[in-house]
């Protein structure tokens, strides 16, 4: 799979997958060489090869940017249909799972559109008393400049999607 060639494509996994999972997650390596991996509710894709995230809780993402800036993240589709449509079938409609690999960039003040997609994406759920006391205040985002895609792969069940 290309970046370039297949963004279309990409961006249309990414979304289902994110849909469906509700959260990716972002794979870190520390000081120490250790990895890391930190779930993530809110990313979004942009038309030029990018994404952004909302980062409100994490420590040790910010940490692990200071000594590498490189970053996996990756993002599975586990809805229930997608995967028993698949075991039914024998094979993947299409990807199950995308790994992006980039590299992050410094943490800023979000912009109106980017605070109206976090909104949109929200929905009705800001009004229940949980979404208040987690999703308020998010106005933190970092971008992340995409450098490379692969798949998730079950070869025997997704040959035509190779």
């Amino acid at each position: 799979m290309d970046l370039h060639r297949d963004w279309d494509v990409i961006k249309s996994e990414f979304a289902t997958a994110l849909n469906a999972s509700r959260h990716c997650a972002i794979g870190t390596v520390g000081a120490d060489g250790n990895p890391h991996i930190t779930p993530i509710g809110f990313v979004f894709m942009r038309d030029d090869k990018t994404l952004y995230y909302f980062e409100q809780y994490s420590k040790k993402l910010p940490l692990n940017y200071q000594t590498n800036r490189n970053v996996c993240v990756m993002v599975v589709n586990s809805g229930p249909s997608f995967w028993l449509s698949a075991l039914v079938k024998g094979r993947f409609a299409s990807f199950p799972g995308l790994r992006l690999y980039g590299e992050v960039g410094e943490a800023r003040q979000a912009s109106a559109e980017e605070l109206a997609a976090l909104r949109q994406r929200i929905g009705p759920l800001k009004f229940l008393s949980g979404a208040r006391k987690i999703w308020s205040g998010l106005e933190t985002v970092r971008d992340i400049r995409l450098q490379g895609v692969e798949p998730v792969r079950y070869p025997r069940m997704m040959e035509h999607l190779l």
